[in-house]
């Protein structure tokens, strides 16, 4: 069998609703990394939220973060390496506006360093926002010397997404940035660099390592993951996954990710 180049998403794909990878889909990745295939994380995430689970699954290939705005392996070099950033101008220019927009919460990240500025008292969503030392780097001009891969903005009304995403854009133009809103339980809206989705990362990841398009498989769930859907040429959605992302897929997994969706189906195709 032709080498595969399998791109996994990893909430709600990978991963069960518990946050954690089963030892099904676990030691299925592995044998097909045995095999000679190439397993990617592909995610939002930003590396200090992906190691982990990185480790725990043993891969050894390149792993792409931020929504494809950073592409690298842990603790190794890769020749083709890569990191797509956003002005650091933009992150102050932000902090400036949270208030107005009705945002409680700015952080920017880059690779392994986080920033954070929170306005007011309320207890954030500590799963992707942990009071950990992390997060304890006070976002100002003063801390803050280089661009970033990625801002994220915490709306105080969920109701107010749209309107604060359409502000952004407009403000800093298609050019500079792209502006996401996550979707899910957290009211989060990821202010990105222009023209970087995941399928930058799976691109960059096919011509390193020289695979057909008719070998690469991309996996997810959700409407971040559209692009790198789009661009594989099999792009498999989950069974729980985004209605509207399953109509432009390639085929849908018969089972949940709380099913181990994922490894049952590359069990039928390896």
């Amino acid at each position: 069998m032709k080498r595969k180049l399998i791109g996994i998403d990893l909430d709600h794909t990978t991963l069960n609703e518990a946050g954690m990878v089963s030892k099904y889909t676990r030691e299925t990745l592995q044998s097909a990394q045995a095999a000679g295939h190439i397993i990617s994380i592909i995610t939002g995430r930003p590396p200090r939220l992906t190691n982990a689970i990185y480790q725990d699954l043993g891969l050894n290939s390149p792993m792409i973060n931020f929504n494809g705005a950073l592409g690298m392996i842990p603790d190794q070099n890769w020749k083709d390496a890569y990191s797509h950033q956003v002005q650091r101008n933009i992150v102050f220019d932000l902090l400036e506006q949270a208030s107005d927009l009705g945002v409680d919460l700015v952080v920017a990240e880059q690779n392994q360093q986080a920033w954070s500025h929170q306005f007011g008292t309320q207890k954030l969503n500590q799963k992707f926002f942990p009071q950990d030392n992390d997060m304890k780097a006070q976002l100002n001009v003063h801390n803050l010397t280089t661009d970033v891969n990625a801002i994220l903005l915490h709306a105080i009304d969920e109701t107010q997404q749209v309107q604060i995403q359409e502000w952004v854009q407009a403000r800093y133009g298609k050019d500079l940035v792209n502006v996401k809103i996550w979707g899910g339980d957290a009211p989060v809206l990821e202010v990105a660099p222009a023209g970087v989705a995941k399928d930058t990362g799976l691109q960059v990841l096919q011509k390193s390592f020289g695979i057909a398009i008719e070998d690469v498989y991309a996996f997810g769930d959700e409407m971040n993951d559209l692009e790198m859907i789009d661009y594989a040429g099999h792009g498999v959605v989950m069974q729980n996954g985004n209605p509207e992302l399953k109509k432009i897929a390639n085929d849908v997994t018969p089972y949940t990710n709380e099913q181990d969706g994922l490894a049952r189906y590359l069990k039928t195709i390896l």
